[in-house]
């Protein structure tokens, strides 16, 4: 068995922030992307994918994996408040990727091009928020003066709306420059580069 696997579909949604934290971390895993849910939804802790295994133990919940990574491999700040201070960046983000949902789901094209503009006009708000914290807390991370998994959370959220629309993040300057320099550090340029293509 192989020491850690990360369990979700073949696509990034949920279980994309953890594989950022494994490669920026230069861990080896296993990247079992499943296309048989139905067969195996019953031995998941709570029916639902990514689900993470770290040494033989299963952890559920995409928030719960990505965060035990994140403080396996350093990721979350260097005090617990700088630790706050990156969860509520993840957590933000979480909900206006829940916000999008419905959008996702849709099926009807007139529906749907009134979903889309419902939430571009949320995600350009939160965007704004975000600039600006980003910009109080000196521009270059969101947490202290060094890359925390709220930076890679935003990063993940950017390479989706990326496939949405790719101007969404136009307006915003100083987040576009910190999703750039990130793509470029190498562990995760190489994962970017290197990744299954995703549905």
């Amino acid at each position: 068995m192989a020491e850690i696997k990360i369990t979700y579909f073949n696509t990034k949604g949920r279980a994309e922030i953890s594989r950022l934290i494994l490669a920026y971390a230069g861990v080896r895993y296993t990247d079992e992307r499943v296309n048989n849910f139905p067969e195996i939804k019953a031995t998941l802790p709570f029916g639902q994918l990514p689900v993470l295994t770290y040494k033989g133990t299963v952890i559920a919940q995409s928030l719960t994996m990505a965060r035990f990574l994140a403080n396996e491999y350093g990721l979350t700040g260097s005090s617990n408040l700088e630790a706050a201070q990156a969860d509520e960046i993840v957590d933000s983000a979480l909900d206006i990727m829940n916000a999008g949902i419905p959008l996702m789901r849709c099926k009807d094209e007139e529906e749907k091009k009134v979903l889309e503009k419902v939430y571009f006009a949320k995600v350009m708000e939160y965007f704004t928020r975000m600039e600006n914290i980003l910009v109080t807390r000196g521009g270059q991370f969101f947490v202290g003066n060094a890359l925390t998994w709220a930076d890679l959370m935003i990063f993940a959220f950017g390479d989706l709306l990326k496939d949405m629309n790719a101007a969404a993040l136009n307006g915003f300057p100083v987040i576009t420059d910190l999703l750039r320099r990130i793509a470029e550090i190498p562990n995760i340029k190489k994962w970017l580069e290197t990744r299954p293509k995703s549905s």
